[in-house]
């Protein structure tokens, strides 16, 4: 949730190029992708929504939905999208993401590894792929620094 909180604060996270290869700047991106761990693998999309209760409820809804499914079903995105994955095995300290270059992806891809504890803080590896014609490390590193702030609310 303080991730899509996050991105959602940041026009440029919800910058992206279209499939008519238009750019379209700071539109609102509503939804976030995630994979979801069940014996066939599944994934899905979930709408963003500001307060917790109804993100978790319309969130709750989806993952029973996919629970529930009988087979793999291709999610579809559509373009105002961010790609979440979670590898909390992982304590990485670099991430590549699969890409086909057929169709246009300008989607953010933000992934997060395996939380650790040294000396006494909690550290967690985070990994976030963007398309550098619509933001570069500066936006990150707001990101970033308003990720970290939203988490030292916890």
């Amino acid at each position: 949730m303080r991730t899509s909180k996050s991105a959602d604060r940041i026009s440029d996270f919800a910058s992206m190029v279209c499939s008519d290869e238009t750019a379209i700047a700071g539109t609102t991106r509503l939804r976030s992708g995630t994979c979801m761990t069940l014996p066939l693998g599944a994934f899905s999309y979930m709408d963003y929504h500001p307060d917790f209760e109804s993100f978790a409820d319309a969130a709750k809804t989806t993952m029973e939905e996919v629970r529930n499914s009988t087979g793999l079903t291709p999610a579809v995105s559509g373009e105002n999208v961010i790609h979440y994955s979670s590898v909390p095995w992982i304590n990485f300290t670099g991430l590549s993401h699969a890409r086909s270059f057929s169709f246009k992806d300008s989607c953010p891809k933000i992934s997060f590894g395996k939380m650790t504890e040294v000396n006494g803080r909690k550290q967690m590896p985070v990994s976030i792929h963007v398309h550098h014609a619509l933001m570069d490390g500066f936006h990150v590193g707001q990101y970033i620094d308003l990720y970290q702030q939203l988490l030292s609310e916890i």
